[in-house]
């Protein structure tokens, strides 16, 4: 059970401000205060510093707040673990950003149910943000995320490196040249994904650093569901880049193509994540192996 002066550190940090935590944690205000500065007189640095009269945070605060956040995870952890100890099975909760949950996984998650017979085990499917958060909030012990993310607050494997390609209806006028650049592209409609997604973040990245923009193409519309955006690819809607494994499958059946630009290549990690010194770390080994393996 974490200290409560440690809860009022991370309600201040969540709320940027004293005033809010107060209100979520039903303590007054110069309750709280006292909790931040017995911490600051213990540990001998300061963890907030107002600027701008906007409540800011020291690296001293910043990288106390990646220690707490992980107790705090490991607390969740530990009370699941000690309430499996009079039950047969353990639980396994997990996540998935939405390509590795809804293309890459499915083929092999028969054989993971069938290897960890011991667990139970639950698999949740979102977006990179709502993923990390979870993992952050000790919702789950582990994720497999195919988004951007700061590596230096979780430990990382690698899963696998995924290609990002353009797609396109068969027969689209592309196909037919020689040579397509991302200039080729600019009087067309692209299809992305909603804000949040990894796959829309590692597109805005892979522009920004050729100099565009999805501001540089003629229409841009926004769909939150891939099933749907292959649909719409398929009808000649727009073109849309995705990871290659989410429409491996119409590919070989010839009902999408694969547009390939001669100075746009993206590839990107898929990775296996969970939270620095959690104390299941060798559990997640075992785990990893599995997924590493049948890649």
């Amino acid at each position: 059970m974490l200290d409560i002066r440690m809860e009022s550190f991370l309600s201040v940090w969540k709320n940027k401000s004293y005033t809010k935590a107060s209100e979520e944690l039903n303590l007054t205000q110069p309750a709280i205060t006292q909790h931040i500065q017995s911490l600051e007189k213990y540990y001998g640095c300061k963890f907030f510093e107002y600027s701008n009269r906007q409540l800011r945070f020291t690296k001293a605060g910043e990288l106390l707040y990646r220690y707490v956040l992980n107790a705090k995870a490991n607390e969740q952890i530990i009370m699941q673990k000690l309430q499996e100890i009079n039950n047969e099975k353990k639980t396994l909760k997990f996540a998935a950003t939405l390509t590795i949950g809804e293309f890459t996984l499915p083929p092999i998650l028969g054989e993971f149910m069938n290897t960890f017979k011991e667990y139970d085990i639950t698999m949740y499917v979102d977006n990179t943000k709502t993923v990390l958060q979870m993992l952050q909030n000790g919702e789950i012990y582990f994720a497999l995320v195919e988004g951007l993310f700061k590596k230096s607050d979780y430990e990382t494997k690698l899963y696998k490196i995924a290609p990002f390609i353009l797609t396109a209806p068969i027969g689209h006028p592309l196909m037919s040249k020689k040579e397509v650049v991302l200039d080729d592209l600019k009087d067309e409609t692209i299809i992305i994904r909603e804000s949040g997604s990894g796959s829309r973040e590692v597109l805005e990245r892979g522009l920004y650093d050729k100099n565009h923009t999805l501001k540089d193409f003629k229409n841009i519309i926004e769909i939150g569901n891939v099933n749907v955006i292959k649909k719409m690819v398929k009808d000649g809607i727009g073109l849309s880049f995705m990871y290659k494994d989410a429409v491996s499958e119409e590919i070989k059946r010839k009902e999408i193509a694969e547009i390939k630009i001669a100075d746009f290549i993206i590839e990107r990690e898929f990775n296996f994540i969970y939270l620095k010194n959690d104390i299941m770390q060798s559990d997640y080994d075992t785990f990893f192996s599995f997924f590493r393996n049948r890649a």
